[in-house]
């Protein structure tokens, strides 16, 4: 059997960490198997606006075959639109297609009644989401459903990435709603996830964010606190804003899904806005403190993480994940053996 495994769809490289997981996962459950990456849909990764440039693009997805197709990620709410024309030649030719590590979180009730519409005459031979918001709409309409968890909590397991040592220790930083806060810490406290304290800074002469960081690289930043380097970890791949990417000491950026895991697996701790950032370093066995609210961070309820505490402060707990890697490796070999 082949198996062709979406991953071209990165609106960020975090998007890379859970389809990568999922690729290597499928290849270790199923070694007798044709397991292979495919591409997804062209107008997710790049966000194409005008019609006539959405025609000359070569879609590729809608070419590719296989026994199999599967399809991950916050991807629900334009299944339609997106996925829908390529679902519908995967069922008319006799394939099949599945959903690993979905969400749909945020959507209103109409739209997840469209939505739920669609793949109930188009049905997925299986799904497993990765919060509980969006299993409790999609199993109305979908039979073989399992509550599952975020796949980028499992690299983990399915990658093991390796690890470096720079001059000094250091902790990894990212930020892509705000500027990057001012840390400090109380008088001859050390470093650690817990006494780092934050400042967030204003924006640059009042100019709403998006404005404001391209302006950036004119203020003096931090390279260290106490006796840890800051590593700045710049998930939004582009060469067009190079004066971004590299405005602060020790910023990280690279079109290797890996490396950033390498990076994040010889730090001591993550502080972000980002939810993927956070959910590899507990992955990694690294604490993470999180600054955001967003309903995609319900990845973190489903695993028992509580962001709303302890200033955002999480601790990874590796028992939980190898009890979830598990129960959703036994539901994936069900569902495909069945």
């Amino acid at each position: 059997m082949k198996i062709l495994v979406e991953n071209s769809t990165w609106n960020n490289i975090g998007d890379g960490w859970y389809q990568f997981s999922i690729y290597y996962l499928l290849k270790t459950l199923f070694p007798e198997h044709n397991v292979v990456l495919g591409e997804g849909p062209i107008n997710r990764a790049f966000r194409i606006k005008k019609d006539y440039l959405f025609e000359n693009a070569l879609n590729l997805m809608e070419y590719q075959t296989a026994d199999l197709h599967v399809f991950s990620g916050p991807m629900m709410p334009s299944i339609i639109d997106h996925y829908g024309p390529t679902i519908k030649k995967i069922i008319n030719r006799g394939s099949k297609y599945c959903i690993v590590s979905a969400s749909g979180t945020g959507i209103t009730e109409s739209k997840s009644r469209e939505i739920g519409e669609f793949i109930s005459k188009y049905s997925p031979s299986f799904v497993t989401t990765r919060d509980e918001e969006t299993f409790i709409w999609m199993k109305n309409y979908v039979r073989n459903i399992y509550n599952g968890i975020c796949t980028a909590f499992l690299v983990g397991r399915t990658i093991n990435p390796m690890r470096f040592e720079m001059e000094k220790p250091f902790f990894v930083s990212s930020f892509y709603t705000e500027l990057e806060p001012f840390f400090s810490l109380p008088k001859d406290k050390p470093c650690t996830i817990e006494n780092i304290e934050l400042k967030h800074n204003p924006t640059m002469l009042g100019l709403p964010f998006w404005l404001s960081r391209h302006l950036n690289f004119k203020r003096k930043q931090q390279v260290e606190v106490g006796d840890m380097f800051i590593v700045r970890t710049i998930q939004n791949l582009n060469t067009r804003f190079n004066h971004i990417n590299f405005a602060m000491p020790n910023s990280f950026i690279s079109f290797n899904p890996m490396s950033y895991l390498e990076v994040v697996n010889s730090s001591e701790f993550t502080i972000s806005d980002r939810v993927h950032a956070c959910a590899v370093s507990l992955a990694l066995n690294k604490p993470a403190r999180f600054l955001f609210n967003t309903p995609r961070a319900g990845i973190f309820d489903r695993m028992g993480f509580d962001y709303k505490a302890n200033k955002g402060i999480m601790y990874p707990n590796m028992d939980k994940i190898d009890e979830e890697k598990y129960k959703l490796e036994k539901e994936i070999l069900t569902f495909i053996a069945g």
